[in-house]
């Protein structure tokens, strides 16, 4: 069987493939409006203390993406030749070849006056790596997106939403939650979601079909997951209810009951089949999560999170994943794996076949990082080789799931927004150089955290054990020994001193760093280093005289966390570093654990007492996140 293209006639097969091959799967089309824009330039001139007048834009219709500046007799004109859907990224690509630069939602960092005769006829190409780019904010965390998108603070929701159009973003999601009363959520998020369209960044939500899982809101309950009647109709009520609610471009939703737990996976795949028909009679695209767990498999359809490969092509995928690990990393032991080749290879496969869109991490939040606080660097090399590698292979998107950008991780997800501009070449350090940080000596920190905590392994050491850990100690979320297993083996407790004496003898000296904050972070970051020497130490001898030299680190890292705390608070309406009442299932600010250091309490503690259990100063309430 042949098919006519043209004057030729091809093989149907071969026709098949080639529109498989360049096949394109689209979100609505989108554009930014120019009045709500060009309301945000004048924002950003006050913002700057410089006349309104001072820069103004024109727009028209292009198939390639610049901007052109013309200097008038008393502004600046800006001249953008765009596709409708990426004109307002090249307005904004111009603003920040200006000097106008938005690290953080709450931070402006703009030139005193603006020279015309340097950007006098200059042209700027704006060449996304990427079709679609942009932040799944993970409000299953008690971030200030939980108060933006849950709890009605709109000022955070408008900000996120700008910074984003800011930094030519254009997709977003956030986590819908149990216990938030639906009909204010949906008027809430009526004024922000409308936003997010003229700014011209399509949003989304996320969800579990029946995921129980740290009070994910879900439209199927644990009755229904036995059932295909019951949760046919379940599905078609609630996801119906949402469309009709919420003006959405797409949703990103998970099939099993938990990221660890499947449900019958022929069920799951009729799900997820008749949720993409839904969406796609609204118009609206259907993603799905694949995550990295490693314990379910089935004998005909395989690993569980790979599922979606049998799906109709309208179910699109989120390979997903975690920590500071990429998929090209040899070794990422986590949840059980060696490292995430399979993601890689999942990710590749599925590419032309279905709407495909990378899912990596910035910030992880439990004992590992920003809670700590810990400041890997390593999330800076990761996301910029697997930007570089999506670049090259042809995937269209990336949604970068991040827990805050408090604590200095901010400069990680600008950098990742910034990555996103193929003319910045990949640089994992694009961003510390626009703030003029000195790139040598960033680049010593980032070597040193890649040899130390990436491939000598440190970082099993530094951060810490959750009681998801602790409980089901032979399914660790990442590989390394507990506490109580150092206390009954001298040989492992004697290989983490030496391993820690060897890292602290080359860790970088912080001076000439001029951001205080990312360098109070970082000496956070190396007192951990000495504060896990001595709690080691304390296990091999000398209890008291150890513990009291891992407190004195422990208390120097306290008075920086002190002044980050008194001068880096930026969302005290979200009270990140408090406790405080949220739908999460965490009662308290992602920051919380960090402004108290609360695990190196209590990793003093447990080996002071010889106490190892779980719940020995447990901050989590177990039965809220798993129910």
């Amino acid at each position: 069987m042949f098919v006519n293209f043209g004057m030729y006639k091809i093989p149907f097969a071969i026709f098949l493939f080639l529109s498989t091959l360049f096949c394109q799967y689209e979100l609505r089309e989108l554009s930014a409006r120019d009045e709500i824009v060009r309301r945000d330039l004048h924002n950003i001139l006050k913002e700057a203390h410089l006349p309104l007048h001072a820069i103004d834009f024109i727009r028209f219709k292009s198939d390639s993406n610049f901007a052109k500046i013309n200097c008038l007799s008393e502004n600046i004109l800006i001249e953008i030749y765009a596709e409708e859907s990426e004109w307002s990224s090249v307005f904004y690509l111009a603003l920040q070849k200006l000097g106008f630069l938005f690290p953080h939602p709450r931070i402006q960092i703009s030139p005193e006056t603006i020279n015309s005769e340097v950007f006098c006829g200059e042209i700027y190409y704006w060449k996304p790596a990427l079709k679609y780019r942009g932040f799944h904010f993970h409000t299953q965390h008690p971030n200030e997106w939980v108060h933006a998108f849950m709890l009605g603070k709109n000022q955070i929701a408008m900000g996120t939403i700008r910074w984003l159009a800011r930094n030519q973003q254009n997709i977003f999601d956030f986590h819908l939650l149990r216990g938030v009363k639906e009909k204010q959520l949906y008027k809430d998020l009526q004024e922000p979601f409308e936003y997010a369209k003229e700014m011209g960044i399509h949003a989304g939500v996320s969800f579990g079909v029946a995921s129980q899982q740290q009070n994910n809101w879900k439209i199927v309950s644990i009755l229904g997951t036995f059932f295909d009647s019951i949760s046919r109709r379940m599905i078609q009520k609630h996801l119906t209810e949402l469309l009709e609610s919420i003006d959405l471009s797409f949703i990103s939703v998970e099939a099993g009951t938990s990221e660890f737990t499947s449900v019958n996976y022929e069920r799951s795949l009729d799900w997820l089949n008749q949720i993409s028909e839904i969406t796609e009679s609204y118009k609206v695209q259907m993603m799905t999560k694949v995550h990295v767990s490693s314990n379910q498999n089935h004998e005909e359809y395989g690993n569980y999170n790979f599922l979606p490969q049998y799906a109709n092509s309208n179910v699109g995928v989120l390979p997903h994943t975690v920590f500071a690990y990429g998929f090209e990393d040899e070794s990422a032991p986590m949840y059980g794996n060696d490292n995430f080749s399979h993601i890689k290879d999942f990710i590749i496969q599925e590419n032309g076949k279905r709407m495909n869109w990378y899912y990596p991490e910035t910030s992880y939040y439990i004992s590992m990082d920003i809670d700590i606080p810990l400041l890997h660097l390593e999330y800076l090399r990761v996301r910029s080789q697997d930007m570089k590698f999506l670049y090259t292979n042809g995937i269209e998107g990336q949604l970068n799931f991040t827990t805050g950008q408090e604590l200095g991780y901010w400069i990680i997800d600008w950098t990742v927004a910034l990555l996103a501009n193929s003319e910045y070449n990949f640089d994992p350090l694009i961003a510390l150089k626009m703030i003029n940080e000195n790139p040598d000596i960033w680049k010593e920190h980032l070597d040193f955290h890649n040899n130390y905590m990436h491939h000598k392994q440190l970082v099993q050491i530094v951060t810490f054990s959750n009681v998801g850990d602790e409980l089901f100690p032979s399914h660790k979320i990442h590989s390394r020994n507990l506490l109580k297993e150092l206390s009954k083996s001298e040989e492992r407790t004697q290989f983490e001193i030496d391993k820690l004496e060897d890292a602290i003898k080359s860790i970088p000296s912080t001076d000439g760093i001029v951001n205080h904050e990312l360098k109070n972070l970082l000496n956070i970051t190396y007192f951990r280093f000495y504060h896990a020497l001595h709690t080691r130490k304390a296990l091999m001898g000398q209890k008291d005289e150890n513990l009291k030299k891992a407190k004195t680190f422990r208390l120097q890292a306290q008075e920086l966390m002190d002044v980050i705390v008194e001068n880096n608070n930026r969302y005290p309406e979200a009270m990140i570093f408090e406790k405080q009442k949220n739908p999460t299932a965490y009662q308290y600010g992602y920051g919380e654990t960090a402004r108290s250091l609360h695990y190196w309490l209590r990793e003093e503690e447990m080996i002071r007492r010889n106490k190892y259990h779980p719940f020995f100063m447990n901050t989590y309430d177990i039965f809220d996140i798993v129910f």
